[in-house]
């Protein structure tokens, strides 16, 4: 073997190990059809950078290893655990989708499925904690959104509230960019963030785990926080097709009755061993 035919053969052996290296860890549950992707622990900065909100001030936080699914729950997903589920339309477009994320949905439901997915997967299934969701979000940002801090970015990234919803809606408040739907997406339509992870912003919001309580949110724990305690609403994350610049931002966080359904609020989950 020559040494050139030698050094094509190691470059390409080097390449493939490169690629395996750097690729993505995730595995598909067998039940559902749920993509996780693995997310290394680590600490972060969560809340908001620009301190504009006495409910999202800036704290360390720090969370262990744990998968996340690729995409939001889908209606097909969905309806695997209840097959009359329905998410329904939105003035006469439809979010029913088979690869729409499920929507109308509520806290408790979304609790019940993870745990239908808990005991046919033999993994631990659940909803993130507001801590996991952020820290997935921003993949290792700090800006005010997981893609930077330029709102006019948005329509590469995240199906928000845009011009073709503004022609429809005129008091709607709205990016400057066109992401070419005007209601929700099939899931995975736009550029994911730097784990690998779409949609964490736009499209439909998120149910997390976490009780919603604005004093309890700089005092928990420091590692895994996770609010349990007394409190009428859960949190959601994450901003959703009709949206603007604000609900959209990484560290923007809602407290809802966990009764609440609503046609651009869904949910993913997280996975454990």
């Amino acid at each position: 073997m020559t040494s050139k035919i030698m050094l094509a053969a190691f470059m390409l052996v080097l390449a493939v190990f490169i690629a395996t290296a750097n690729a993505e860890p995730q595995f598909v549950d067998a039940v559902t059809g749920i993509t996780f992707v693995f997310i290394k622990g680590g600490c972060f900065e969560m809340g908001d950078p620009s301190g504009e909100s006495s409910d999202r001030s800036l704290h360390k936080v720090c969370v262990s290893d744990f998968y996340m699914s690729k995409y939001d729950v889908t209606n097909e997903q969905f309806r695997q655990f209840q097959p009359g589920h329905n998410s329904g339309q939105f003035e006469g477009m439809t979010v029913d989708g088979d690869d729409q994320p499920v929507v109308n949905v509520t806290w408790y439901n979304a609790v019940v499925f993870a745990k239908w997915v808990s005991q046919r997967s033999g993994r631990n299934s659940r909803l993130p904690t507001e801590a996991e969701w952020e820290y997935a979000a921003r993949a290792g940002t700090k800006t005010t959104y997981f893609w930077g801090d330029n709102p006019d970015e948005a329509c590469k990234y995240a199906n928000v509230a845009d011009l073709s919803a503004k022609k429809r809606w005129k008091n709607w408040t709205v990016f400057n960019c066109d992401d070419k739907f005007v209601v929700s997406a099939p899931v995975g339509n736009f550029l994911p963030n730097g784990y690998g992870l779409y949609d964490m912003s736009g499209n439909v919001w998120q149910w997390v785990e976490d009780v919603y309580d604005k004093r309890a949110y700089t005092k928990l724990p420091k590692y895994n926080p996770l609010y349990e305690g007394s409190g009428e609403y859960r949190v959601e994350r994450g901003g959703g097709w009709s949206n603007g610049p604000l609900g959209v931002k990484v560290s923007h966080r809602v407290p809802l009755n966990p009764d609440f359904r609503h046609h651009a609020l869904g949910f993913r989950l997280v996975m454990t061993k």
